[in-house]
């Protein structure tokens, strides 16, 4: 199979907060009734698709649920069933009062309550667990959007064998606006379980990728986030129309009655044209104030131009929605009041749901479409607008160039998704009333083969973003991602091989642990003197030391003075600075090699500038290098400035007997020939194989200690980032487990 190519006969399980489908119950009937929105058609090029999981709309009594269940069964559905309580929390709550908002740049609309909360991370458990019943081995799961951010780690965590993908249809914003959301950690934690997560633009990328390094501090590439030991792909998928499905119902002849339709009521008025679910990231009354600002500018307009907004309802059981209709309704009155006559109003206002053969219609008929939402994920709208209007030019997708005529044109928000793809369109800031208008203008006036050419252009573009086309590359990238994550994995230490480490360790003659501090023992603190041992360390490496024939050794890249004043009270061996400097049990220090040191200033000098630059950076000085710091400088521009820096000093040091080391968001420079592995060789050297031989790091200093550890010995990669070790833990709390079940096994622990 090409390594480019998903696998054809690959099962996908389609996991969304609702299913394509609404329930309804009438007594013992049960019916249902196709649910709004593009997801299903989006969807339906995906000829692989086993199940599809999600809510059944509303609340199922227990008695009737099995029915309904049955039911759905029939279309490979499997339902979800959530209580009342839990749908007012967990959707009209934490989705729609806390994450929608946020996520479109509206924190004045926010509504967050612990109780919202916990009802999201409950459902997400629901969904969970149906997933889990329902799935195989090495199944793919296709998770939707923003109600189900908890889902892929929950999965990750069940179920890691599984192919785990997630699309976000909603923007992603900048990290200033996400840190607003209280749960911000375990949100994206949550995501993290996914093996590949998709976004409609690069910009929701890079707000994705900003925010995993400003909020967990993990490292991150241009297109992937290092989570612990696994490694997740971003990408990015811009979703466009059902192509097939609307070039269709352009072709019924239902269409055409529509248009004459319009014609009789309208005549020969042009026609601007909007079409909106109820919501108030759409913009609708900041388009109804320019519109009447152009009927102020054009008193012209009043007689040739008619606006029709289609407003398609929404969330009616929630207030806000309900005060922004009661506004809307009082700004159609009010403009119609101020420039209408008897019988010819300049503004139409149709509060209903429209079906596609009218939109069409709608859509082939407008002199300009006015897409203008104050932000957006994508607007499928103008796609759609921009397919009818490119009809003519060949219903089998050719453009027909001059042969074609467009009679309508788009106005489009830079706020929209579709403003990266669709940049042939009047691009506009919603916000700014009078540019709004004159945009609007504009387009009425906008000549005839401009429009044509725009509109064919644009509709290319439309054509090759095909929802067909879309979900055939986020699951090839998906399974891509997967399939690296597999080859990869890390091979974390399974609860069997503890225990035989721990008898190992109890049964043998002699015993040998090299450990690494910052990182293994302690967890990774933003400053290097926030990582004192907390009693539990001491008191771990105390027992450890006191078990008969066990020789416990730190081996850390820390000066010397600071290992002595945190450690040096414990009968354990030291060894400071990667090497440079170690002792035995209360004795005193020793330096077995005088490096040459004279490129220390010059380094101290380019490092001192670089901190200059980089508030947050500061420099440590070692006996035989230096360190440069910058954990808590600002997570986007650091990691980069450490990569030129480590560019910059190799070619400085090209001819001098210095080496630079990338670390934990540290850069160290340091006296070549002076490693950790020439540290655990010296004290390996007369051991046995039935000795127990322990290495344990987590870095790529540790690596060094690793491949010097005699045959027979085991080295464990505490986050899993080595590619030498023989096996890994997750985090620092795990290895200090495994030291203590260790204690447990040797009869050292009470």
């Amino acid at each position: 199979m090409d390594p480019g190519e998903a696998k054809a006969d690959a099962d996908v399980l389609i996991v969304s907060n609702r299913l394509p489908v609404r329930v309804k119950l009438d007594r013992s009937q049960i019916t249902k009734q196709p649910a709004a929105g593009g997801l299903a058609s989006a969807l339906r090029a995906v000829t692989t698709i086993r199940e599809w999981i999600g809510w059944s709309g509303g609340p199922v009594p227990e008695s009737q649920r099995a029915a309904v269940t049955a039911e759905l069964e029939k279309d490979r559905l499997v339902p979800v069933f959530l209580t009342a309580e839990e749908e007012r929390l967990y959707y009209a709550g934490m989705c729609n009062s806390t994450l929608w908002p946020l996520l479109h740049y509206f924190p004045s609309k926010v509504g967050a309550s612990e109780r919202s909360w916990q009802a999201y991370a409950a459902v997400n458990q629901h969904f969970a667990n149906r997933v889990i019943e329902r799935t195989r081995p090495g199944d793919t799961v296709w998770i939707h959007d923003f109600h189900l951010m908890l889902l892929p780690q929950l999965l990750r965590a069940a179920r890691p064998d599984l192919s785990i993908g997630f699309f976000l249809h909603v923007p992603f914003p900048s990290s200033e606006v996400w840190r607003l959301v209280p749960q911000r950690e375990e949100l994206l934690l949550g995501l993290l379980g996914a093996d590949y997560i998709g976004f409609h633009t690069p910009d929701y990328l890079r707000h994705f990728r900003d925010s995993c390094l400003r909020v967990l501090g993990l490292d991150a590439g241009s297109d992937v986030i290092q989570a612990g030991p696994r490694r997740v792909a971003l990408g990015v998928n811009a979703l466009g129309p059902d192509v097939a499905t609307f070039q269709g119902v352009l072709d019924d002849p239902k269409v055409e009655e529509h248009i004459e339709g319009y014609q009789k009521s309208w005549g020969d008025r042009r026609l601007l044209l909007g079409v909106e679910r109820l919501d108030y990231t759409k913009g609708i009354v900041h388009k109804l104030h320019a519109f009447e600002r152009l009927l102020d500018q054009e008193p012209e307009r009043v007689a040739d131009t008619v606006m029709l907004q289609v407003l398609v309802p929404s969330r009616e059981e929630n207030e806000t929605y309900r005060t922004l209709l009661r506004e809307i309704q009082r700004e159609v009155g009010r403009i119609n009041g101020r420039f209408g006559i008897p019988g010819r109003m300049p503004l139409e206002f149709l509060h209903r749901g429209v079906d596609n053969c009218e939109l069409a219609a709608l859509y082939r008929l407008a002199d300009a479409c006015v897409v203008t939402p104050l932000r957006d994920g994508m607007n499928l709208v103008a796609h759609e607008f921009v397919l009818c209007q490119g009809h003519e030019f060949g219903g089998d997708g050719a453009s027909g160039g001059a042969t074609g005529r467009a009679r309508g044109m788009l106005v489009l928000s830079e706020f929209a998704g579709a403003a990266l793809s669709l940049t042939q369109s009047i691009l506009v800031n919603p916000w700014d009333e009078n540019a709004l208008a004159q945009a609007l203008s504009d387009a009425l006036t906008m000549p005839a083969n401009e429009r044509t050419d725009r509109i064919a252009a644009m509709h290319e573009r439309v054509l090759e973003m095909d929802s067909a086309a879309w979900s055939q590359r986020f699951l090839t990238r998906l399974d891509r991602a997967a399939r690296h994550n597999r080859e990869h994995a890390v091979r974390l230490l399974a609860p069997d091989a503890r225990g035989e480490l721990a008898q190992h360790f109890a049964n043998a003659p002699e015993r040998h642990l090299f450990l690494d501090y910052d990182g293994t023992l302690r967890e990774i603190q933003q400053r290097p003197e926030q990582a004192q041992p907390t009693s539990e360390i001491l008191e771990l490496l105390q027992a450890l030391a006191n078990v008969p024939n066990t020789h416990v050794h730190v081996v850390s890249g820390r000066p010397r003075q600071t290992l002595e004043s945190w450690l040096g009270h414990l009968p354990i061996h030291l060894c400071a600075e990667h090497g440079y400097a170690h002792r035995p049990p209360g004795a005193a220090w020793y330096q077995p090699v005088i490096a040459e040191l004279g490129w220390i200033p010059a380094v101290t000098e380019v490092l001192e500038r670089a901190s200059e630059d980089l508030p947050g950076s500061f420099i440590e000085k070692k006996p035989c290098g230096l360190a440069w710091h910058y954990r808590v400088a600002d997570p986007g521009y650091g990691p980069w400035r450490a990569r030129e820096l480590q560019h910059q000093l190799g070619e400085m040091l090209a001819n001098h007997p210095a080496e630079t080391l990338a670390g934990h968001a540290v850069l160290e420079v340091r006296a070549k020939g002076i490693d950790k592995g020439s540290y655990v060789a010296a004290r390996t050297a007369t051991t046995t194989k039935d000795h127990f031989v322990l290495g344990a790091g987590d870095d790529r200093t540790d690596d060094d200690m690793f491949r010097c550890l005699p045959t027979g010995a085991t080295a464990l990669s505490i986050g899993g980032g080595s590619a030498v070790a023989d096996g890994a833990l997750a985090s620092p709390a795990e290895f200090r487990d495994l030291l203590r079940g260790f204690l447990t096994e040797a009869g050292a622990l009470s």
